[in-house]
């Protein structure tokens, strides 16, 4: 029996899930190298706008590097004193305030309630029975020694504990330093190894990137400061022990994404709870940093950073755990700066763009996308309220054309692949059909009456394309045809009532021949009367070639969507209506 060949080669979804396998594999393995580098990138995106006022400034680059670092490690030395001080002297006193927490416990316990005392009893017998197993009554308890080091393993051991994180903290400030100062060499080198002929591409996404981190993490910082600051002086007018403490430890938490807060202030609510004998402080405690945490995160933060991050809250959620899985807790500081990136990567290298769906901030499916998915599935609802919040975002006119008009465009093409039945598509054209009727008018009042009419080749769809371009320019200036008579019956009726203006829509990507010919036989009937043709299913690369064709056979201009048509139509409509073009009867 013949056996299938192996296959030569991998497709390209199983490349992409084994390289970001390997990749995977690749942090989580070299952390010790990694982790430090990142870190660094990181601290340099931080400190280059500084270094850049320097250079404003005219000051040489390494005097520029060099007062930047001093700066930042005297901000942050000085900080980290203070906070070490309080940190010690708390740790003195930690004894005091676990005895205070304890009493203060004790007094909360409940009375002397009989069905409680009971159930407590009764869970007592339980325990009690289940400990005192026949085959355990012998047990001897066990006494486990620990083993006892040489002097030269203890040694080692508490030489690598001070070593390596000192090491990697002087690594770190050497890297951040030398990516400042060279800043410019690295990037030359890195467009250098891309390759020239992506330098576009190069150039973009180290922009945006270094924009996007750049930016965020000054701002985050700045907030983070004044967040800790404000704590720090609330805790102290509330009487708070160590309230400098607790104001650098929340501004350093705050990084962490989402829980941050929340873990800044379990210990001074603590505190507070032990310090104090009532509950007024505890709760002013609490009611402090809510109310911070709120006003920056619904009012300061989406002000300050708006669009300057790029990347979603679920994706932030899903990148803290991974990081602080691949690289532990220094991993969950880099969640959001690193994850900016990835974002970056995937809106400007075509292979990644997955990446951007999954990480981005815009939205997953376009609006047009959003509202025919949602009719497939006969959720008119949510549909509705898509279309509403579209329209108060861009008007009747842009619903039309970036909700409408792609719409019907996607039932046309389906249809034809037959991946949609009959009964799909007209309740689809059916919703849109009611959404128009919906839509408020445009028409301006004191607009003068104008000689239009519309035309299509009675191809499924066209009547609907026809109807927007009324609505969007209003219907009642606009004339049609009565749907009871034949295309060519209808073509011979607009060409006697010799119009100013005739305007033919089309849905579907077919009968361009028929409506050329439409054009052609105007043209000669009605040589001074202009033709707007409305094809909203033309691709951008097919759209030239089109507009030439139609302009060869008479057209006057080529729009795909609405609002260009609104303003064809204004742009070609004679400034009055009293000399209208008269109709040539031999060509009719």
């Amino acid at each position: 029996m013949p056996q299938n060949p192996l296959p030569t080669r991998l497709n390209g979804p199983w490349v992409t899930l084994l390289t970001l396998v390997l990749v995977v594999v690749i942090l989580y393995t070299g952390k010790e190298v990694l982790l430090p580098m990142a870190l660094g990138v990181v601290l340099a995106f931080v400190l280059t706008p500084l270094v850049r006022v320097f250079d404003r400034m005219r000051l040489p680059r390494f005097a520029g590097v060099a007062l930047t670092m001093v700066l930042a490690l005297g901000a942050v030395g000085g900080v980290s004193y203070v906070v070490y001080d309080q940190f010690a002297e708390l740790s003195s006193e930690i004894s005091q305030y676990t005895s205070s927490m304890r009493k203060k416990v004790s007094q909360l316990r409940l009375g002397n309630d009989a069905a409680i005392r009971q159930f407590t009893r009764t869970m007592d017998r339980v325990t009690e029975q289940f400990y005192n197993d026949p085959d355990q009554r012998n047990a001897q308890p066990v006494r486990v020694v620990p083993q006892k080091l040489p002097p030269t393993q203890r040694l080692r051991d508490t030489f690598t504990a001070v070593f390596e994180p000192l090491a990697s903290a002087f690594i770190v400030l050497v890297l951040v330093a030398f990516l400042l100062g060279q800043r410019e060499d690295l990037r030359d080198r890195f467009i250098r190894l891309i390759g020239a002929g992506n330098v576009t591409m190069t150039t973009r996404l180290m922009n945006e990137a270094a924009y996007r981190v750049s930016q965020f993490l000054v701002w985050q910082t700045l907030i983070n400061v004044a967040f800790g600051t404000l704590v720090a002086l609330g805790l102290y007018w509330i009487g708070v022990p160590y309230a400098a403490l607790w104001g650098g430890i929340t501004a350093l938490l705050r990084f962490v994404p989402y829980v941050g807060t929340v873990l800044s202030v379990l210990m001074p609510a603590a505190l507070a709870f032990a310090t104090f004998p009532g509950w007024t402080e505890t709760l002013q405690t609490l009611a402090l940093f809510l109310t911070l945490d709120v006003v920056t995160a619904y009012f300061v933060e989406p002000v300050v950073f708006g669009y300057r991050t790029g990347v979603s809250s679920f994706a932030l959620l899903i990148s803290a755990l991974f990081w602080i899985w691949v690289w532990g807790p220094v991993g969950l500081l880099l969640a959001t700066p690193l994850t900016v990136c990835i974002a970056v990567l995937g809106r400007h290298v075509r292979s990644l763009r997955f990446l951007a769906v999954i990480f981005a901030d815009e939205p997953a499916l376009s609006p047009h996308v959003r509202f025919y998915q949602r009719l497939l599935a006969r959720d008119e609802d949510e549909a509705s309220v898509l279309v509403n919040r579209k329209l108060e975002e861009v008007g009747p006119v842009g619903v039309i054309d970036q909700v409408l008009l792609p719409t019907v465009t996607l039932v046309q093409h389906h249809r034809e692949q037959n991946e949609i039945g009959a009964d799909d598509a007209d309740f689809v054209m059916d919703v849109i059909a009611e959404t128009l009727e919906q839509l408020p008018s445009t028409v301006d009042p004191t607009a003068p009456a104008a000689s239009i009419v519309g035309l299509t080749v009675r191809a499924p769809g066209d009547e609907i394309v026809l109807e927007m371009l009324r609505t969007a320019y209003g219907r009642e200036r606009i004339a049609v045809m009565s749907p009871e008579l034949t295309a060519e019956e209808a073509l011979r009726t607009a060409i006697r009532q010799a119009p100013a203006v005739f305007c033919i829509a089309a849905a579907a990507s077919t009968r361009g021949s028929e409506m050329r010919n439409y054009c052609r036989r105007i043209k000669a009937a009605l040589p001074d009367t202009k033709i707007i043709v409305m094809r909203p299913q033309l691709t951008e690369v097919a759209t030239p070639l089109a507009t030439e064709r139609f302009r060869e056979a008479g057209a006057d201009c080529l729009v795909l969507g609405a609002k260009d048509a609104v303003v064809a139509i204004d742009r070609n409509l004679p400034a009055t209506n009293e000399a209208r073009p008269q109709p040539v009867a031999a060509s009719a």
